[in-house]
C-alpha cells in the first residue's frame, strides 16, 4: 500500500495496486438509489477511472481525493454537507491550478473539473442531500 499526502486538503489518501479504493467507490456509487435520474453513475465511474490513469499527477491525485472522500461518505465518516464542501473546494482549486499546467494536463484538468461539476456537484451531491 502506498501513501500519498495531498497538501492542499491535508488529506491522506491510500491506494493499493489492486484498485481496492476504486472498487469501494464503484460499489458505493452503484448502491445509491436514484429514482429521479439525478446523475449518471457509469459516467462518473468512467470519469474517475480515466482521471486515475491520466498522465498528469495533479489530475490523478484529484481523482484519488474524490474516491477517498466518497469512501468516507459511504462509511459515515463524512457528512453529505462536508463532502459537498470538499468537492466544491477541489473544483475551484482545479480551475486555479489549471493555469500552471502544460497544455495536455490543462485539457485533462478541465475534463475533470467539468465532470466534477456535472456528475458530482449537480448530480451526486443533490442526490445525497435529498
Amino acid at each position: 500500500m502506498s501513501l500519498t499526502y495531498v497538501h492542499i486538503y491535508n488529506t491522506l489518501t491510500y491506494e493499493t495496486s489492486s484498485g481496492a479504493c476504486l472498487s469501494k467507490f464503484s460499489d458505493y456509487i452503484d448502491s445509491l438509489k436514484d429514482e429521479n435520474s439525478l446523475f449518471a453513475k457509469e459516467e462518473l465511474k468512467t470519469l474517475i477511472l480515466s482521471a486515475r490513469n491520466d498522465a498528469s499527477e495533479f489530475v490523478r491525485l484529484q481523482a484519488v481525493n474524490i474516491e477517498h472522500w466518497t469512501n468516507m461518505l459511504a462509511a459515515g465518516r463524512l457528512t453529505p454537507a462536508g463532502y459537498t464542501r470538499l468537492v466544491e473546494k477541489m473544483d475551484v482549486f482545479t480551475e486555479l491550478e489549471n493555469i500552471k499546467l502544460d497544455a495536455a494536463s490543462q485539457a485533462s484538468a478541465k475534463r475533470l473539473a467539468d465532470g466534477v461539476q456535472k456528475h458530482i456537484l449537480n448530480g451526486l451531491c443533490k442526490l445525497i442531500s435529498a
